[in-house]
């Protein structure tokens, strides 16, 4: 998903960490989005747990092959259902001894996803950014863990630009709300594009579907305002050929029988004002037919 940039910062380490909270540091890296945006992590110089070892009254441990997280039973299970029926089933809990629940690893979860997932859900509450979003989500969805995947969501929403690739995503992990903002913001571009792009090919029958019709109904809305549009200019245009039929907008000296010289610089000055405002007025017409 997000990737660091090449060069990279070196990590700053804690001069000093409270015994009873074993943490983590992470430095400040300039990292690339899912949309190619820098970002960097807020607070890159706030201690998180890390999990390596007991702590305030951990009673739990969440077992992963590369790695072993000491936990609390009431933070986990308040965060994720799935770890709480499995806390529920735990069976060695004898004397001396803490609940042990494996966690699912696979080629695309790692320990440090974990890691970055229980940091995230511990106070001080690591932010949710570019680079731990997508993998959040991904875990998130794993376990159940609702408010973390609304929280994640929320922060994918903020984004402005959207694309094809996020449209995929949003698909893939059951995004709703994502997936109707992109599918709105990826109607906008024209079938070359979208055929264009290898994501297309990604998106399911039925939300390619959603894209289609809403790319005719925004086209559908767009011809509606440009045949109004070409209404109020006709109207315009018949105005000014009315006015010059009827020799309107005559000078000063020509008004008495209403009608304009055309030898009179005086009444063509005159003229040129009348079709002016007719312009302006066209120009001015609230109709829209910008996307």
């Amino acid at each position: 998903m997000a990737s660091t940039e090449d060069a990279e910062t070196p990590p700053k380490t804690s001069t000093s960490s409270p015994p009873h909270l074993p943490s983590t540091t992470t430095p400040t890296t300039p990292v690339t989005s899912f949309l190619g945006a820098v970002d960097v992590e807020p607070d890159p110089l706030a201690e998180y747990p890390s999990f390596d070892e007991p702590w305030d009254f951990s009673d739990m441990v969440l077992v992963h092959p590369d790695r072993r997280f000491h936990v609390h039973k009431a933070v986990v299970s308040m965060w994720s259902p799935t770890l709480k029926d499995q806390i529920m089933k735990c069976t060695n809990t004898g004397p001396g001894e803490v609940c042990e629940v494996a966690l699912e690893s696979n080629s695309t979860i790692t320990a440090e996803d974990y890691l970055e997932m229980l940091q995230v859900i511990y106070p001080p509450n690591k932010a949710i950014y570019w680079v731990n979003c997508f993998k959040l989500v991904t875990l998130a969805n794993t376990l159940n863990m609702f408010e973390l995947l609304r929280r994640c969501e929320n922060f994918l929403m903020k984004e402005k630009r959207l694309t094809l690739r996020m449209l995929v995503f949003a698909q893939e992990e059951h995004l709703t709300r994502l997936l109707q903002k992109c599918t709105k913001f990826c109607s906008r571009m024209n079938l070359d594009e979208l055929h264009k792009s290898h994501y297309y090919q990604a998106i399911s029958a039925e939300n390619k579907a959603n894209l289609l019709e809403t790319r005719c109904w925004r086209i559908e809305q767009k011809l509606k305002k440009s045949e109004i549009r070409s209404w109020e200019l006709i109207c315009t245009l018949r105005a000014i050929h009315e006015s010059w039929e009827r020799k309107e907008g005559a000078c000063v000296q020509h008004r008495y029988n209403g009608m304009h010289q055309e030898n009179c610089n005086d009444c063509l000055h005159a003229i040129r004002r009348q079709i002016g405002k007719l312009c302006e007025l066209a120009l001015n017409t609230p109709s829209d037919v910008s996307d």
